[in-house]
């Protein structure tokens, strides 16, 4: 059985041009006496549609400006039309960081963010300063041999990165000894 809310919600105009203050509990509680069914909803629908509540336009929220933005850049989404490049092609223009974020659809901060790590065209991969450690040298070495090679190769890397550490913390030693 299906429910007739265009009865319901001509119901609730109807009694919001009447009185505007009305709240949604009294308005249902009404409009079941009257054997109608109302939705949150259709209440605030119908104080949208009377000018009651501050309402934009359907398709302008983000959703709408992201795909325009997709449209513009022609592609898919992708990193190169990333917010983060777009906000990098604006700081180069020399436009203020607040005009960058209501351009780009973004908060102040991000636009910041991105001056912060340079602001100018950047490589892909890991963010500067976010080391190539032991970890990938040892990756690599151990991709270069294979099998018992490989695993040799691995084992005198750990070796020299142990002797390393040891010689650093007996240095630390040193230090705390001469301050103590």
């Amino acid at each position: 059985m299906a429910k007739d809310t265009a009865a319901g919600f001509d119901f609730l105009v109807e009694s919001l041009k009447a009185n505007k203050g009305a709240t949604y509990a009294d308005l249902r509680a009404k409009a079941e006496q009257k054997g109608l069914t109302v939705y949150p909803v259709m209440f605030g629908r119908a104080k949208a549609m009377l000018g009651l509540v501050k309402s934009s336009k359907r398709g302008s929220g983000k959703a709408a400006k992201k795909a325009a933005a997709r449209r513009s850049t022609g592609g898919r989404g992708g990193r190169s039309g990333s917010k983060s490049e777009r906000i990098r092609e604006l700081l180069r223009t020399g436009m203020s960081a607040s005009e960058i974020a209501k351009q780009v659809g973004c908060s102040v901060n991000l636009v910041y963010n991105v001056k912060a790590q340079g602001g100018g065209a950047r490589r892909p991969g890991r963010p500067p300063g976010r080391g190539k450690g032991v970890r990938k040298a040892r990756s690599v070495a151990a991709s270069r041999a294979s099998g018992v090679q490989g695993l040799v190769a691995t084992l005198e890397e750990q070796a020299r990165e142990h002797e390393r550490l040891v010689r650093a913390l007996g240095r630390i030693r040193e230090i705390l000894d001469e301050i103590a």
